[in-house]
């Protein structure tokens, strides 16, 4: 044994584990060849197995984060595409509700220009002042199509909004009848009694009617026609409040305009104006020629 180990030590490295593996591969060679191997096997794979289940049990967090991972990469796309449909659909249902709205006003205004024997011509509003300091809108009609000063132009209801007071080859600017410079010749329905209606501050109308004529909330005042420029019975706006004693020769009326004037989007000018009946002034004159 003394040699054997000092041969060993004059053996190199490399040389003494070659030597190793080669008893080793001999050694377990002979024990299959005696069915030990076997027996080693299953005694290994017994003692190894509480080791291969904690490697097993401290690697499922990891696997199942990773699954987890994938997932939610996944998932998140697919919820991506999700939300691109449902702002697309909701891009084509807001297109889809215009285009109603659109139609709807238009079919309005095509209404209104059959009920009437005027020449009429429908314009898209292009411009508004959001300041508040004046109300006037742009439409997209000008001199070419027709147009001129003072023309009247009515809402889609056929009710009246203003006069155009400047034009332009393609456009044309109106001022409203709530605007502080805007002034119109209007009727009180039931008394008949003419006044002029001016634009106030607060998107209304002010005149001033005598108190003879028996002016309640909600009646009703409409273009007399007189002044030559407006069509004659165009509704204007109602009595939203009146102001005044029986000692008070004359009484404060505010009116509120029929049309929405702050959603205006397609307007109605009539080109042409038929003349005034002369006899709307006398409510007795009126009956007797219905009856």
């Amino acid at each position: 044994m003394p040699i054997l180990g000092a041969l060993v030590r004059l053996l190199g490295a490399r040389t003494r584990w070659i030597i190793g593996i080669s008893l080793l591969v001999g050694a377990l060679t002979l024990l299959g060849l005696i069915g030990w191997a076997a027996t080693i096997e299953d005694t290994a794979a017994t003692a190894l197995n509480p080791v291969q289940r904690a490697f097993r049990q401290a690697g499922e967090p990891i696997s199942n984060l990773l699954t987890d991972l994938d997932d939610f990469g996944r998932l998140n796309s697919e919820n991506r595409a999700l939300r691109s449909r449902i702002e697309q659909l909701e891009a084509d249902n807001a297109r889809l509700r215009e285009q109603q709205i659109q139609v709807r006003a238009r079919q309005a205004l095509l209404e209104v220009q059959a009920e009437t024997d005027a020449v009429t011509l429908t314009a898209y509003v292009t411009t508004r002042d959001l300041t508040g300091l004046r109300t006037i809108i742009g439409i997209d009609r000008g001199s070419n199509d027709g147009l001129r000063v003072g023309l009247p132009v009515l809402a889609s209801g056929g009710t009246l909004i203003g006069q155009i007071i400047e034009v332009r080859p393609h456009t044309a600017f109106v001022r409203l009848i709530t605007d502080p410079d805007s002034a119109v010749r209007v009727l009180h329905q039931p008394s008949r009694s003419e006044v002029v209606a001016t634009g106030d501050t607060l998107g209304n109308l002010e005149a001033r009617i005598p108190w003879t004529s028996d002016v309640e909330l909600g009646h009703l005042f409409v273009t007399s026609g007189l002044d030559g420029q407006l069509p004659q019975g165009i509704p204007v706006g109602r009595v939203s409040a009146a102001e005044g004693t029986v000692q008070d020769a004359f009484r404060h009326v505010v009116l509120k305009p029929i049309a929405p004037l702050d959603q205006l989007e397609q307007v109605l000018v009539q080109l042409t104006i038929p003349p005034p009946d002369l006899t709307i002034l006398d409510p007795e004159t009126s009956e007797s020629d219905g009856g």
